[in-house]
């Protein structure tokens, strides 16, 4: 039976999953690979340790399974950046989404005549997340790479120019990177030449259900296959996570919370009127998907067991412990922005605090109130997406939190609205085996039945609402005193 390899790219780790046209999950694997920080503000990766990744995972692959591939296709976390020669070999490493060396850039760009534009042309917040203030700060602080360069691309574009020799980055990538025109198809040309650069630094456009075949016998026999395979580009993990999840209504909410986090939802082409606040990516020529990102996710479970209790812990265990404390940490508020913020504040400086610590509070208040204060953020970002004719009434949970009921449970609570799971753990890489399956004009039934509905509980959800209001009056109080203390490190 025809079945799609998807191999799903992102932050940590980049994951497999093959799927027949039925549904049925016939593989999975994950490989990972470590983020550098060698100066402040800098986050960076190793891109052939991805390729590295990458190659592998395939290989784990069964003979069996690959015998009856179809395709494979791609996803990938969006927001990179890296600098190639001719020949594709890297001049930079590849500066991910939660970088913010161009935070500068990002604040002049923000007060300029030309911002509102920008955001609302290409869909993406002015931002150090992308890959165009990246750009900017490298003319500026790197001359000698910037003037040497031959493209500037993203990690996708990266491994499929190791596979096929070509430079090509699809409508889905494209579209977050800040330089690109939605609904256009096209790269945005005001946003270029305030970048410095022109269309020929850049790859070549295509759609997400572009595919290539892999004929050469070299990666062929090092990936372990026996005859030619094709490949279909994908689009990006946030705009597939939607996809995969089934929450393509425009009532429906995808909540994603993995190492960040995201709330999503779909419009198609043409139907609302972009805001400049929330993002606008394409999932494909037809279909946006609007939403909003936090810095703030599941990394701040692993900051907070790091560096303050001092100890790895997993996140199940981190959980179970926050869940003996109540709804509200017993007057204990905490504002999530460690690693400062995208969406709703799009401020690269706002940092983190816990607010009412009293004596009787425990450890386990403040993990409580971590987790409740991730919440609060993804809620916030909600917001800027519900009016009258616009509200939503459902929501879809997906990345590595929705594998504790109890965290479910409590963004359930949070929201006020019932949070349904399916029985796909990886939302992105189903999206990306769907759209290899429509790229490849086959047919595919899936069931779209939830595994489980978690229900809001009134009590907690009143709770919530009482102690939100108190999140939102303190942040606004004290946000450009926490940017003050962040820029005196």
């Amino acid at each position: 039976m025809s079945s799609i390899l998807a191999i799903d790219i992102g932050t940590g780790s980049t994951k497999a999953l093959a799927v027949d046209k039925v549904g049925k999950e016939l593989f999975s694997a994950s490989e990972s690979y470590s983020t550098y920080h060698p100066s402040r503000d800098f986050s960076e990766q190793n891109p052939e340790e991805i390729f590295s990744a990458v190659k592998s995972i395939i290989q784990k692959c069964p003979p069996e399974i690959k015998s009856n591939l179809s395709a494979i296709s791609f996803s990938s976390a969006m927001h990179s950046m890296m600098v190639v020669d001719e020949q594709g070999v890297p001049l930079t490493p590849l500066i991910i989404w939660s970088d913010l060396r161009s935070k500068e850039e990002s604040k002049m760009l923000k007060t300029s005549s030309v911002a509102m534009e920008l955001s609302v042309k290409t869909g993406t917040p002015v931002h150090p997340m992308s890959p165009f203030c990246k750009i900017m700060w490298m003319k500026k602080n790197m001359p000698d790479v910037f003037s040497g360069s031959n493209k500037f691309i993203g990690i996708k574009e990266y491994i499929w120019h190791k596979f096929f020799g070509c430079f090509e980055v699809d409508h889905g990538i494209a579209s977050a990177t800040g330089m690109f025109a939605t609904g256009e198809f096209d790269w945005f040309r005001p946003a270029l030449s305030v970048a410095g650069i022109d269309t020929k630094q850049l790859s070549k456009l295509v759609s997400v259900y572009h595919h290539n075949k892999m004929t050469n016998s070299l990666p062929l026999g090092e990936l372990g296959f026996s005859k030619p395979i094709d490949c279909v580009i994908g689009s990006s993990d946030g705009c597939l996570a939607n996809l995969g999840s089934f929450a393509m209504d425009p009532h429906t909410l995808s909540l994603t919370i993995g190492t960040s986090g995201a709330v999503r939802r779909a419009v198609r082409l043409g139907d609302r009127n972009p805001n400049g606040i929330t993002f606008r990516y394409h999932l494909d020529e037809l279909t946006l998907i609007e939403g909003g990102a936090t810095n703030n996710g599941a990394v701040l479970l692993d900051w907070f067991s790091k560096n303050i209790l001092k100890e790895k812990i997993d996140v199940n265990t981190f959980i179970q412990r926050a869940a003996q404390i109540s709804a509200g940490a017993e007057g204990l508020i905490f504002l999530p922005y460690v690693f400062g913020e995208r969406a709703p504040l799009y401020n690269p400086d706002v940092s983190g605090a816990f607010f009412g610590i009293r004596q009787h509070h425990s450890i386990e208040h403040f993990m409580r109130a971590l987790l409740e204060g991730i919440g609060f953020a993804l809620y916030s970002i909600a917001e800027l997406m519900e009016n009258e004719s616009n509200a939503w009434s459902a929501i879809v949970a997906s990345g590595g939190f929705a594998k504790s009921e109890q965290w479910v449970q409590i963004m359930a609570n949070i929201f006020g609205k019932p949070v349904r799971v399916n029985q796909y753990e990886n939302a992105s890489a189903l999206g990306a085996v769907m759209i290899g399956f429509k790229a490849m004009g086959i047919e595919y039934t899936f069931s779209t039945d939830p595994m489980k509905v978690f229900e809001p509980e009134v009590a907690a959800h009143q709770e919530y609402k009482r102690i939100y209001s108190v999140f939102r009056n303190i942040l606004t109080q004290v946000q450009d005193n926490l940017k003050d203390l962040s820029n005196q490190v």
